[in-house]
């Protein structure tokens, strides 16, 4: 075999054509068929030949053998065949040469060739230059649609066998599209380099499009060398591919500044480097350029739900506590125009999925205690203004993020005055100003469904009505679930100075808590407990207003949240302006600068003397006042222990009889005797009329006659409790709604005195416990014609049959048969037995009468049967509930 060959494509003797096709590429820059055709022509023909070396089935050992094999099966080519070889050799030489295989001015010298050549050879070399073509990588499909063009590939694709149609079709689809980018820009230097660069971009492109995010970052974050050029088409899907994989880049934000900077740039492809710029400004940590570049992409009206969620990013690492803030302040809650009475409710703004979403994402145990009840108070449905009334206080015109939640709020709970004042509201600092313009957006939605809605212009109109009898609408009125009622609570959560019919409009509703924020400003000054201060001009001075405002803010956290309020007036430089006869203010002194330490010492400072007083302590933790307010959560076993530990110094110098009675209704059960007989001797000490007083109530449940009564404040009153207790603590004891009613009554009027008050509180709960006692008890119905049952009930009409029956038996065998059958000792024997059934029935009767009227009383049932003797069976009405002898007999 000719060694010449394989030193002139400079490799070793191979059957690799892969690598014969390499060597050979690699060499044709050096023998270029206009400069040095003979070398060119050399170069091909030692091509050729390795080609068909490496194709050929067999292989000599001896080079003699080889060349004559070679010689056999490779006949001297024609002049067709040459010709085709040297177009085919100058298109290779073509996609091989760096400098011109992506410069259509050299494919069109190309294509300018074939002129050149019969027509014949350029039809037959031409499905040649196409499988050429199609093996070739990372060529100009421009440059190659040239050359598709002048060959008529795809008109002439027909010819083809079926799979090879099919081949090539596909490939001539594919130079269709257009270049990865501008090929032109590539250095003219190294092929090499050129390929790397394509395929780089190439690969980038699919990952972007076809696999994970994760993906194309671990392959944008390898370390390669690539040449980019300038074209700015590619740069930017560059840029966007390491934005996409959350790749900092400062060369890129360079080149996007350089971008955004030029004049004749398009407006969209501006905003695309903007976006660029945002998102690398914000990898790369730029804290202050990042939030600028962020916000003007928002102002600009594009990409604004991305440039808010990177401003929700950027707020909740930088300026984690306006993060809440902003959530509520991107709320873009869509809202029609209110124009028929189906579509009301969707022109009212409410707080988006999407906004409920990110609120839920927060965590509130990493904000403070006022911003954390912000959150919670976002997320819940009633919106109570009693969760953030400690963040409104903290708005004392000193701090801009208390002023911004101030505004976020009173989206909710504004009156107009104060959301005109959102509106008005103006901010020097960009973050701000974003915050604020989006409230300001929302501010105008509330007051345009304030403003226009029909059901609260209706509902304003019967407040403001001048006959204070008016009755609230039926279909505004909460107790009756009216249909559009929840227009009325929307704008009664907004308080506002309101004139005084309007007071007596709500003072009118059954329920303070159907009334919103005005329910203790109604409670308060219809009992004159306290009298709210009149509003300022909110035209003249809107600081003052909002102080206004805000004073009734504080009067609200000291009767919902005293404790809380006490600790923050004495921790903060608060400034409010109350004047001397302000009945408040003895409060917040207290709070201020009384020396207490926790809230047992606090609570002991403040004695209950007032209404007013009174009514802040209702909300005090474990105060007697709380208890007293809600019977239902008193739990019995635990008020010892409060009188024990907490509540001792309030008992201090109270009525000693008062305080006996109190601990006759804790002690009162068999097993509690002995500790009963040591707190009554500890109460008496040696006073003898204490100690007759504790003896009588332990023994007979009962006032010594031989005691002043006057001197220990013994009455008619004290004398019930004292009965009633006993009542409950029989077996199942009850007690009836007259006393029910009396005992609501005592607790209620802050005037009584504080342990009866709680007294009647005990008695109400304990009598609660019984009555869910005998409820529980699985009794028979009672039925008014069950004469037979001793332990059943009657009523007053079933009692007057029993005994009407029982006469008629008596009257019978008293009319007929003693008179007209008395000689017969069979009708005497009948008689007898009559009477005996009769007075036997009569008994039943008084005593079913009696079960019904069972309240749990220490009576005996002979006395209480010469009672309905002598004052006749109507004298009682049936008890309406359960008692241990079943339900009431129904009527």
């Amino acid at each position: 075999m000719n060694e010449h060959i394989w030193q002139l494509l400079e490799i070793e003797k191979t059957t690799d054509t892969v690598a014969i096709r390499q060597a050979y590429r690699a060499k044709l820059p050096s023998h270029h068929p206009e400069t040095d055709p003979i070398g060119f022509k050399a170069l091909r023909e030692a091509y050729e030949f390795a080609i068909q070396y490496a194709q050929s089935t067999e292989q000599m050992d001896g080079q003699s053998q080889q060349e004559s094999k070679e010689q056999a099966v490779t006949p001297p080519l024609t002049e067709k065949q040459i010709k085709e070889n040297e177009i085919c050799t100058a298109y290779q030489a073509l996609l091989s040469d760096p400098k011109r295989c992506f410069n259509a001015d050299e494919w069109q010298k190309f294509i300018s060739s074939f002129y050149d050549y019969p027509m014949a050879i350029i039809d037959s070399v031409k499905w040649r230059l196409l499988e050429i073509s199609y093996e070739a990588s990372n060529v100009s499909n421009a440059c190659i649609k040239l050359l598709a063009d002048n060959l008529r590939w795809r008109q002439q694709l027909k010819i083809q066998s079926p799979n090879q149609s099919e081949r090539y079709d596909i490939f001539l689809n594919h130079i269709e599209s257009e270049d990865l980018f501008d090929y032109t820009l590539l250095p003219t230097t190294n092929r090499a380099l050129q390929d790397a660069t394509i395929n780089y971009i190439d690969y980038t492109k699919w990952l972007f499009y076809e696999r994970r995010s994760s993906d194309l970052y671990d392959f944008l974050s390898q370390d390669t060398v690539i040449y980019l050029p300038n074209d700015q088409s590619l740069m930017l899907q560059f840029a966007n591919w390491h934005c996409v994989a959350r790749i900092p880049n400062q060369t890129l934000l360079d080149y996007a500044l350089k971008c955004i900077t030029q004049d004749d740039q398009a407006e969209h492809i501006n905003i695309e480097w903007k976006y660029i710029a945002a998102i690398q400004y914000t990898m790369l940590d730029k804290k202050h350029e990042s939030l600028q570049a962020w916000l003007d992409l928002y102002n600009s009206g594009h990409y604004q739900e991305k440039a808010a969620s990177w401003i929700a990013g950027w707020c909740s690492h930088y300026a984690s506590d306006y993060f809440p803030l902003l959530i509520i302040a991107l709320n873009n809650s869509y809202c029609i125009a209110a124009e028929t009475s189906e579509t009301y409710l969707y022109a009212v703004p409410q707080l988006t999925a999407t906004t409920v979403a990110r609120l839920a994402q927060i965590d509130p145990d990493e904000y403070s205690p006022e911003i954390a009840s912000f959150i919670k108070w976002s997320l819940n449905v009633s919106w109570n203004y009693r969760q953030i009334l400690a963040l409104l206080l903290l708005d004392d015109g000193t701090h801009r993020l208390y002023r911004l939640y101030r505004h976020a709020i009173m989206l909710r709970h504004g009156n107009p005055t104060l959301l005109q004042q959102i509106i008005d509201e103006q901010s020097k600092d960009d973050f701000e100003h974003f915050i604020l313009q989006n409230l300001q957006r929302q501010a105008q939605q509330q007051l345009t469904w304030l403003e226009q809605i029909p059901p609260v212009q209706e509902f304003k109109t019967w407040l403001y009505d001048s006959d204070e009898n008016t009755p609230i609408p039926d279909k505004f009125d909460p107790n009756l679930n009216g249909y559009e009622q929840y227009y009325g609570r929307l704008w009664l959560d907004r308080f506002d100075a309101i004139p005084e019919r309007a007071k007596k409009h709500l003072d009118n509703i059954s329920r303070y808590a159907n009334i919103e924020m005005f329910d203790w400003f109604i409670f308060l000054e219809s009992e004159h407990y306290y009298q709210f201060p009149t509003p300022p001009d909110s035209s003249c001075d809107k600081n003052a207003y909002w102080e206004w405002y805000r004073q009734f803010i504080l009067t609200m956290a000291i009767i919902n949240h005293p404790y809380e309020t006490a600790k923050y007036l004495r921790k903060e430089n608060n400034t409010f302006k109350l004047t001397d006869d302000d009945q408040m203010l003895p409060v917040i002194n207290i709070f201020k600068y009384g020396n207490w330490q926790n809230k047992t010492e606090l609570y002991n400072l403040m004695d209950n003397n007032s209404g007013l007083i009174n009514s802040i302590l209702i909300n005090y933790p474990d105060s007697i006042e709380s208890y007293i307010d809600n019977p239902e959560k008193i739990d019995l076993k635990d008020i010892e222990n409060k009188i024990e530990q907490l509540w001792q110094t309030k008992f201090a110098n109270q009525n000693p009889y008062y305080l006996m009675i109190l601990n006759t209704f804790l002690l009162y059960k068999p097993e509690q005797k002995l500790k009963l007989q040591q707190t009554l001797n500890k109460i008496a000490g040696d006073n003898g009329d204490l100690q007759k007083i504790a003896n009588s109530l332990e023994k007979q449940w009962s006032f010594p006659s031989s005691v002043n009564k006057d001197k220990y404040q013994h009455n008619d009153l004290t004398a019930k409790i004292i009965y009633l207790n006993e009542c409950l603590a029989n077996y199942c004891g009850l007690i009836e709604e007259d006393d029910i009613e009396m005992l609501e009554a005592l607790k209620d009027h802050s005037d009584n005195n504080m342990i009866l008050r709680l007294c009647a509180a005990l008695l109400l709960a304990r009598n609660r416990e019984n009555q869910k006692q005998v409820d529980a008890l699985s009794l028979p119905e009672n039925k008014w014609w069950q004469f037979w049952r001793l332990n059943g009930r009657t009523n007053r009409k079933g009692f007057c049959k029993q005994i009407f029956y029982s006469l008629l038996i008596i009257g019978f065998s008293a009319l007929f048969l003693d008179r007209y059958l008395s000689d017969s000792s069979i009708y005497k024997e009948v008689s007898k037995f009559a009477y005996i059934i009769s007075g036997i029935n009569i008994i039943f009767a008084l005593k079913r009468r009696a079960n019904d009227n069972y309240l749990g009383e220490p009576c005996y049932f002979v006395i209480y049967t010469l009672l309905l003797l002598i004052l006749l069976p109507l004298w009682k009405p049936s008890y309406k509930k359960n008692n241990r002898y079943g339900p009431p007999v129904k009527e």
